[in-house]
């Protein structure tokens, strides 16, 4: 009975959703205090290192030293001091294992937004989830698995998130071609697709493993949630991964959407990290579409470009309308405002969505 006990307590865990974030790191000073408040410095400056780019990091070095960095103990919600020891020259190391709160409602977040290193409208894209999906040979309805995806995203504040559910049916989300991914997203309005697939598997009485067969009366099932996230216009895949899940019931119908659904949140926060990224300072792409009169006007703005950004390029010209593609780090807004500000030419701003640009130009 007792080992009965600890293979239900252990398929419990594995249900159970998980996954707070943290970082193992150390600091040095000359006391153990100095040590201690470096080493939590250094676990929000390696947290800063996942969400902003490199670029911006250095660039803004001296604001985020003097604003974050010296505020670091304010940002992290538990830690654990895993050692400590003198060294022969008489400095103190610390090593400690920290949780960094990075939610995007989180006081760290709200900090890095107001200082402008990170923007927020970049952060909160119109998304639309379709992940459909199956236990064994049958189709199950109100996909677990999504709803927990999307449940995530709702959480960690992206606002406008729309569940696809029933609305659509596509053989294999996965093979989406890009005509299905435009018809989906004009559909449902949004600038984001997550698609993918998942299924459930039932794998029996939970005690069927223990010696003697003994039953439980309790069902288990093993669930994979498989997704995509694309970022419409541009064709721009961001990010694609599988997770695993496990649940547990009498009945095996209700094990499977447990099963599933602990993959989609799984799934869900890895989509949310992905997207903290992309609107974090990481370049993403951005389509400019600029209207004039001739190509001089067009190549006004051209030059006002280059001075702006990194890196870009004109993938087309015809009659007066000129498209580039761009590699930006902020938003479609903050670009224009860049363009204009490198430029005397007459800009009027025609029309703006998360990845899409157009001006015209007089």
């Amino acid at each position: 009975m007792k080992k009965f006990l600890i293979v239900l307590s252990m398929l419990m865990l594995l249900a159970a959703t998980a996954l707070a974030k943290n970082v193992t790191v150390s600091g040095e000073g000359m006391t153990q205090s100095e040590a201690e408040n470096k080493a939590l410095q250094n676990a929000v400056e390696n947290t800063l290192g996942v969400l902003v780019d490199s670029q911006t990091l250095v660039q803004n070095f001296m604001l985020i030293n003097n604003q974050i960095y010296t505020q670091s103990r304010g940002f992290i919600t538990n830690y654990t001091v895993l050692n400590r020891y003198q060294k022969a020259d008489g400095i103190w190391t610390v090593t400690i294992n920290a949780d960094v709160d990075d939610n995007p409602n989180s006081k760290l977040m709200s900090e890095l937004t107001r200082l402008g290193i990170i923007d927020n409208r970049l952060r909160n894209p119109k998304i639309a989830v379709y992940v459909p999906e199956q236990h064994i040979q049958r189709r199950i309805p109100d996909p677990a698995g999504e709803t927990a995806i999307v449940k995530a995203l709702l959480e960690a504040g992206f606002s406008n998130v729309t569940e696809v559910g029933s609305r659509m049916s596509i053989a294999n989300p996965l093979k989406m071609t890009a005509q299905q991914m435009t018809a989906a997203a004009n559909q449902f309005g949004v600038d984001i697709m997550i698609v993918g697939e998942a299924f459930s598997e039932g794998v029996g009485d939970a005690a069927q493993w223990l010696p003697g067969n003994q039953r439980s009366g309790m069902q288990a099932c093993r669930a994979r949630v498989e997704a995509k996230l694309f970022v419409v216009k541009s064709g721009q895949m961001i990010a694609a991964d599988g997770k695993l899940g496990s649940g547990l019931d009498i009945s095996e119908a209700v094990a499977s959407k447990k099963a599933l659904a602990q993959a989609g949140q799984q799934m869900g926060e890895y989509f949310v990290e992905q997207l903290l990224k992309l609107g974090s300072g990481n370049r993403q792409q951005i389509e400019l579409i600029v209207y004039g009169a001739d190509f001089s006007k067009i190549n006004r703005v051209q030059a006002a470009l280059a001075s702006a950004v990194g890196k870009f390029n004109m993938s087309s010209y015809e009659g007066g309308r000129a498209v580039f593609d761009v590699q930006y780090s902020g938003t479609p807004q903050s670009l224009f405002e860049a363009i204009q500000s490198g430029t005397d030419a007459d800009l009027t701003l025609q029309s703006m969505s998360y990845n899409q640009l157009t001006i015209v130009v007089r």
